[in-house]
C-alpha cells in the first residue's frame, strides 16, 4: 500500500499520471524515478531538477519525504520491547551514543534506541548506502539532533529533524543543507 500511495503522491508532484511513474534502483537498493519522455518530463526530472524522494513504513504508518534540490531520507520504527538490547547497541551504537541510552530509564531506553536507529538509517538512506553500511560509521547526538560523524566519503551540511509522530512511533527526517521542512500528517 505504502508503494502505491507514494506513487500518487509523486505523479501529483511532477504533474503525471499515476501509471506513468515508474521506478528505478540504484546500486543499493535507493529508489528514483525514471527519467520520462522529453516531451511528458516534469521540470523536476530535467537534467538538473534534481527531485529526491525516500519511503519508509514500520508498523501500520508510512510516510515519505520528498526534496526539491535535496537529498531526504527518512526513517521510522514503532516503539517495542527489544531482545538483547546490550547486544543491540554494541553492534549499531557508538560509546557515546550508548551512554545516551543508558542515561534513560530502562523503560524508555527501547525509544532510546529506536530514536538513534533511525537518525542513522534516515542519512544512510539519503545518501543511498542505506544498511549496506555499518550503523557504527554514523554517530548521531539526540539533544538537540545532529549528526556528529558520517563516513568520511560524504559533505558535510545535513540537518536531522525528529518527527513528531503518534504515540509509539519514533522517527527521523533528514535533509541536506538547511532547509524549510514542512510536515503534513495525513489520520486514517
Amino acid at each position: 500500500m505504502s508503494r502505491g500511495a507514494l506513487r500518487h503522491i509523486l505523479a501529483r508532484q511532477l504533474h503525471q499520471s499515476p501509471d506513468r511513474i515508474s521506478f528505478c534502483y540504484s546500486e543499493y537498493g535507493k529508489p528514483f524515478i525514471e527519467a520520462l519522455p522529453d516531451t511528458q518530463r516534469s521540470s523536476l526530472l530535467q537534467p538538473g531538477g534534481d527531485f529526491h524522494f525516500n519511503l519508509t513504513h514500520s508498523g501500520e504508518l508510512a510516510l515519505c519525504a520528498l526534496g526539491y534540490r535535496r537529498k531526504v531520507g527518512i526513517d521510522i520504527e514503532s516503539i517495542r520491547p527489544l531482545k538483547r538490547l546490550e547486544s543491540l547497541m554494541d553492534r549499531c551504537l557508538s560509546d557515546q551514543e550508548k551512554e545516551q541510552v543508558k542515561a534513560q530509564s530502562a523503560d524508555d531506553q527501547p525509544r532510546a534506541f529506536l530514536q538513534t536507529w533511525t537518525c542513522k538509517e534516515a542519512y544512510l538512506k539519503a545518501i543511498g548506502l542505506g544498511l549496506t553500511q555499518s550503523m557504527r560509521t554514523v554517530e548521531v547526538q539526540l539533544t538537540p539532533p545532529r549528526l556528529l560523524h558520517v563516513p568520511h566519503s560524504c559533505s558535510d551540511g545535513w540537518c536531522l529533524h525528529t518527527l513528531a509522530l503518534p504515540e509509539g512511533y519514533v522517527g527521523t527526517l533528514v535533509v541536506a543543507g538547511h532547509a524549510k521542512v514542512v510536515q503534513i500528517t495525513y489520520s486514517k
